[in-house]
């Protein structure tokens, strides 16, 4: 019985602090501000982003491109309007290209 008791006390003892952590409720998808933050990637190597908004509405997007250049990032988007974005390649050609919803992709922020 002893045997056990130091057994449990040990293994007590030895479980990562994290297992005994209470969650915070951070939503890992928002920032601090309460921004979420999406992606949509690109099948090509864009320089410049031009403009971004909803498709069949005026409602300019705040985002940038990725530093790679294969990916838009963009803040809040609403989960249900497919997205135009317009973008110069590296050839300097102007592309539009069009993305719904399927192809947007939420970034986690932290874990």
């Amino acid at each position: 019985m002893r045997y056990l008791l130091i057994l449990w006390l040990v293994m007590i003892l030895t479980l990562p602090e994290e297992l005994f952590a209470q969650n915070t409720g951070s939503d890992p998808f928002k920032d601090d501000k309460g921004n979420t933050w999406h992606q949509l990637f690109l099948d090509f190597q864009a320089e410049e982003l031009i403009e971004m908004h909803y498709v069949n509405d005026s409602e300019l997007i705040e985002g940038e491109l990725s530093p790679d250049g294969y990916s838009v990032i963009f803040k809040n988007y609403h989960g249900t309007l497919p997205v135009m974005v317009r973008l110069k390649d590296l050839s300097g050609t102007v592309r539009d290209v069009t993305k719904s919803k399927c192809f947007i992709d939420p970034v986690l922020l932290h874990l």
